[in-house]
């Protein structure tokens, strides 16, 4: 994997919850979603509380008699079982969320991949953005198949039959101008290419691009390469532990510059980061313990 798909503060000793990866098994779905995964935690285990940091990803959660209360720097979800079906969209946040769970939590969540989820809605992502972390909503028929998919016990059957819904929502969606942009964007041998030059190659304006990434990414094409740059640079020192210097002289500019994106994205140096992160489930989940 050439990714972070989350990084958490949490001790699994103290909090053995259930958390599961699976890649998608339709060979079209394979196009658009990186990763589905299962989270589940009981009643009698104590809350769990960590940060969650940027990704390039669109993601789609949902979860089943919750009540969640959302700002622009912490989700708090909370059991609840006369509450209906909760599903968020997330997309666009340049800092670390402090996420906590308590109580009994099923929930279910897919990593769209950039543009991926533009494949399955009528709009515009953009039109889904609206606030924090935003209720998502984007079909007639979804909650009521979202709420019988989490009630499905087996994890592999429930995966199925989320597989089989977005499929069944999929349509045509190109962006060739995007496409381009992201396939240089996301080359590591382009990391420190800059907007304009990037502006340049591709032949369009960077108005038109950001006008683009606005409408489809919700994110800003800098903003986009900065995220890129940081998990790009946490794969290369999790491939090697004893490389740090070499992360930050292949993917950014000096060791200042490393420091000073770290700080946005996770509110930690790289040296105190890099000192906690460990892999999960494969190697496919990267935590980081406390």
């Amino acid at each position: 994997m050439d990714f972070v798909k989350f990084t958490q503060l949490i001790d699994l000793k103290k909090n053995p919850m259930i958390l599961k990866v699976y890649q998608p098994e339709s060979p079209v779905l394979k196009r658009y979603i990186e990763c589905f995964y299962i989270l589940e935690k009981t009643a009698a285990e104590k809350p769990i509380t960590y940060f969650t940091f940027p990704s390039i990803y669109s993601i789609v959660t949902i979860s089943a008699e919750t009540s969640t209360f959302v700002s622009p720097d912490k989700i708090i979800t909370t059991y609840c079982p006369t509450s209906p079906i909760e599903t968020n969209l997330v997309c666009d946040f340049n800092q670390p969320v402090l996420i906590s769970y308590d109580g009994k939590i099923n929930e279910i969540t897919t990593y769209f991949k950039p543009l991926g989820l533009s494949a399955f809605i009528v709009h515009d992502l953009q039109h889904y953005n609206s606030g924090t972390f935003p209720d998502f909503n984007p079909h007639a028929d979804y909650k009521e198949a979202m709420t019988a998919i989490l009630a499905i016990a087996d994890h592999q059957e429930r995966i199925r039959a989320l597989e089989a819904y977005w499929i069944s929502k999929l349509r045509p969606f190109e962006d060739p101008l995007l496409e381009n942009v992201l396939r240089e964007m996301l080359d590591t041998n382009n990391l420190n290419q800059s907007m304009t030059t990037l502006s340049r190659k591709i032949g369009r304006s960077r108005t038109t691009i950001n006008k683009h990434f606005d409408q489809h990414i919700c994110k800003s094409p800098s903003q986009f390469k900065k995220i890129v740059r940081f998990r790009a640079a946490i794969q290369s020192q999790l491939d090697d532990k004893n490389n740090i210097s070499r992360s930050y002289h292949v993917d950014y500019f000096d060791q200042s510059h490393m420091i000073r994106d770290f700080k946005k994205l996770t509110g930690f140096t790289p040296k105190v980061f890099f000192s906690k992160i460990a892999a999960l489930e494969r190697d496919e989940i990267k935590w980081i313990f406390i």
